[in-house]
């Protein structure tokens, strides 16, 4: 092989995250059924199918997992409160009742828990399974179709509650996933350990998935380690929105972590860029996202990191809703996030998140869809 075609770059295969399957939780004490339905979906592979022989035990498992479909009885114990909390808090998720209860009075109340289908028994186990992958087939389309994944990538605790706090309890209540990518410890502002706390409780509070990296405070690269930490990020969480430092920062991580987003995200339909207490006045937001119902959970967040707000101003309440209301004087006088859009795909911005503004039109003009 010659010289030259060994310096020659070689091209990253980044492979294709297989497609999850369907996922169908069954809820019911009786163990010969189960027994009957396992056999029935372990021949098919058309689904994985998990148990639960009560209530209770299915509630922590919903918590846990990822379902597409539950399947109860709801002459269980807690049957119909557990469909009306399925319901009320998983936006895509699909219920079935599968039950010999026929009164008038129990239909009406399955209707009430807002059921997707009914099935009564006894069923053979192929009517359940045709049923079941109907049903959560089209849970598990919509879902891939509709539910954003968002990323948001700081390089160190707070940084992104801060810069993005609103807008990620915005996704959150619209049931979108959140992960929270933070590249360092913080050693520089204080004991990793307790900053570490604090960063969990951060995102518990705003329902993120926390990931902590270890690079060193003050000292991140715009370089092939911190994009490949942020690489590995995207590829398990396929992100359909990336929130991420600005350019115009005084701070030399954010300015690091800024570069690294723009390599790693380029292939994420939309990506913007968040302002920190460090970012100077070059900072151009060209988007401002209504956080007015969410700025105490952004408060809340915030405050998780005791360590700071007792040493920083710019962490002070007064001062977390004066810089909203400034930001929001270019959107109708609401309190808002500013951001800069680096890209965004057509149709994507959507009342529920923002409306943006282009670049070479004055912020005055600056609207948003309440």
């Amino acid at each position: 092989m010659h010289k030259a075609e060994q310096n020659k770059p070689r091209l990253n295969v980044v492979k294709q995250q297989p497609r999850k399957p369907l996922h169908i939780l069954l809820v019911d004490s009786d163990d010969d059924d189960s027994l009957a339905l396992r056999r029935e979906f372990d021949a098919s592979r058309a689904a994985q199918l998990d148990f639960a022989r009560d209530t209770e035990t299915a509630a922590r498992m919903v918590e846990r997992e990822v379902y597409d479909l539950v399947a109860v009885d709801p002459v269980l114990p807690g049957g119909f409160a557990l469909l009306k909390h399925l319901k009320d808090n998983h936006r895509w998720l699909a219920t079935l009742v599968v039950t010999a209860n026929q009164s008038p009075h129990f239909m009406r109340q399955a209707v009430k828990c807002r059921i997707d289908a009914l099935l009564f028994k006894p069923e053979t186990p192929a009517e359940f399974m045709e049923q079941a992958l109907v049903l959560a087939k089209g849970v598990h389309t919509n879902r891939e179709r509709q539910q954003r994944r968002v990323l948001a990538i700081g390089a160190h605790p707070d940084d992104v509650e801060i810069g993005c706090g609103g807008a990620l309890v915005k996704h959150h209540i619209h049931g979108d996933i959140l992960h929270i990518l933070t590249l360092s410890r913080g050693a520089a502002g204080g004991d990793v350990n307790q900053r570490a706390v604090e960063a969990n409780r951060a995102a518990e509070l705003l329902g993120a998935k926390l990931q902590l990296g270890n690079l060193q405070d003050t000292r991140i690269s715009g370089g092939v380690e911190t994009i490949d930490i942020i690489q590995a990020a995207i590829r398990e969480l396929r992100p359909t929105h990336v929130y991420t430092h600005c350019e115009e920062d005084t701070h030399q991580d954010h300015r690091a972590v800024h570069a690294s987003s723009l390599v790693a995200a380029r292939g994420v339909p939309n990506v913007y860029c968040y302002q920190a207490p460090s970012s100077t006045v070059e900072f151009r937001p060209n988007r401002f996202v209504d956080i007015t119902e969410f700025i105490k959970r952004k408060i809340e967040a915030i405050d998780a990191y005791k360590s700071q707000v007792e040493r920083m101003d710019a962490l002070q309440h007064d001062v977390i809703v004066a810089t909203a209301r400034y930001w929001g004087r270019f959107a109708g006088y609401v309190l808002a996030e500013p951001l800069r859009i680096v890209r965004q795909r057509d149709g994507d911005s959507g009342s529920d998140i923002g409306k943006h503004l282009s670049a070479s039109q004055p912020m005055a003009a600056a609207t948003l869809e309440l």
